[in-house]
């Protein structure tokens, strides 16, 4: 049987992560871009989970430091999943690949100056300090204080609310395409996927069901955010030497056509997406309601074998 994880174990395998990604990071290779984005998202995530202590202001500056790493590692990783999207263009619609190739090559070069900055920021925070800030040894305690009585609670609130948040963004959302609006479902949903996920690690089993169409939904929307964003920044390179005007409007359409199946999917998935939202907030309600009874039990039995001791010390003196 194996133990349940604790805030603080999953936070040590997340910086485990980050650490061993580091040297690729500064390679600039996209794995190790993508995989320390992903890493630096979820220490954020348990961060917040960390019991604030006031006067404290290098929790907050902790916080701030794993942020700034984040957005430089998703600026990166953004133009990873534009070259590959322009990649996959130039050999589905070949006729498109002469300006393609000229539109991949300058987000090349955007991407060579975003990793440069990507960098320049990891030397700035002081990355290497910045994951000894959350060591179980560090005298700020912050690792140490995710165990704290309270927790569960933490987390419990943490779900009903990244849940209801994301009921709402669905809702407004619509079933008519706004990708704003779209957008910030997708968000939503992330956040809301990744607060399921550090339940289920640390014992809310009910949630496990809910967790998957959370990660489906998130993936096809991530696709359309992609596609979206590149259908929007098409039109900058129209006057770029050998870049024609015809290849842009093909690889528009392309793009609008799958940005149209893929919404149609997110449309079907809506149904499963908000009997998921609904499903974590009962079993995470249910848990603490179980909870709650484990613990008037245990002491209702422990009065009871309490009252039977004494009354039998009573017959002994009687």
């Amino acid at each position: 049987m194996f133990a349940t994880p604790t805030l603080a174990t999953l936070l040590d395998e997340q910086t485990s992560v980050l650490r061993t990604q580091l040297s690729g990071v500064y390679d600039g290779t996209p794995e190790a871009v993508h995989d320390s984005r992903i890493a630096t998202r979820r220490i954020r995530e348990l961060l917040a989970l960390i019991p604030t202590v006031p006067g404290r202001d290098g929790d907050r500056d902790v916080a701030t430091g794993y942020r700034k790493m984040g957005r430089a590692l998703g600026k990166v990783r953004d133009a990873d999943v534009q070259i590959d999207l322009i990649k996959g263009i130039e050999a589905h619609a070949p006729q498109t690949a002469p300006s393609m190739v000229i539109v991949r090559q300058q987000h090349e070069q955007q991407r060579l100056e975003k990793m440069r900055r990507l960098i320049k920021t990891f030397e700035r925070i002081d990355v290497d300090a910045l994951l000894h800030l959350v060591t179980e040894g560090h005298p700020a305690g912050l690792r140490t204080r995710l165990t704290s009585s309270g927790w569960r609670d933490q987390i419990r609130r943490l779900a009903v609310e990244r849940s209801r948040t994301a009921v709402e963004a669905i809702a407004h959302a619509t079933g008519v395409y706004f990708p704003k609006r779209t957008h910030g479902a997708r968000i939503a949903i992330k956040q809301l996927r990744y607060a399921a996920e550090i339940a289920l690690r640390t014992g809310f089993l009910e949630v496990e069901s809910s967790v998957a169409p959370l990660k489906r939904c998130q993936q096809v929307l991530g696709d359309l955010h992609d596609r979206q964003v590149l259908a929007d920044n098409l039109a900058r390179y129209t006057k770029s030497h050998g870049v024609e005007n015809e290849h842009v409007t093909v690889t528009h359409q392309v793009l609008e056509g799958e940005v149209s199946s893929l919404h149609a999917a997110y449309l079907a998935r809506r149904e499963s997406l908000r009997a998921a939202c609904s499903h974590i907030v009962d079993a995470v309600r249910a848990s603490h309601f179980r909870s709650n009874v484990g613990v008037a039990t245990t002491l209702a039995l422990t009065g009871l074998v309490g009252a039977k001791a004494l009354a039998a010390v009573h017959r002994r003196k009687s």
